[in-house]
């Protein structure tokens, strides 16, 4: 990566030709490194909105505001079921240990809210 990146290194340039013309392993790890270089040079660069920052702000806001509402209200359920395990036996047996999954499901989908969402907006173009 020193050499990609212009940076001296402990090698002289002689010795690490050397070492690519006998290592066929090394050899194709750089030719990947060069491919890889050369694809995202022709990437074009966006350039960014004048008033890029503020509208980061009012995004991660927008999504701070609502992401903590659904785990809130969970939180005090599962603590309320908790306090009812502590009850003596009232015989509800099966029914009262799948509750919290059941209302955890349901609540998640009433809310159209997804925990484990991922950001798929990077898209790398060929």
């Amino acid at each position: 990566m020193a050499v990609f990146d212009g940076e001296t290194t402990e090698f002289a340039p002689e010795q690490l030709n050397a070492h690519l013309s006998a290592c066929e392993s090394c050899r194709r790890e750089i030719e990947q490194m060069q491919n890889t270089f050369a694809l995202l040079k022709t990437q074009e660069r966006s350039v960014p909105e004048t008033d890029l920052w503020s509208a980061i702000e009012t995004r991660i806001e927008a999504e701070t505001r609502t992401n903590w509402k659904p785990f809130a209200f969970l939180g005090v359920f599962l603590v309320g079921y908790k306090l009812l395990e502590m009850l003596p036996e009232t015989g509800f047996g099966f029914a009262f240990k799948i509750v919290p999954l059941v209302f955890v499901v349901a609540l998640f989908a009433f809310l159209k809210e997804n925990p484990f969402r991922i950001n798929t907006e990077l898209i790398l173009e060929k």
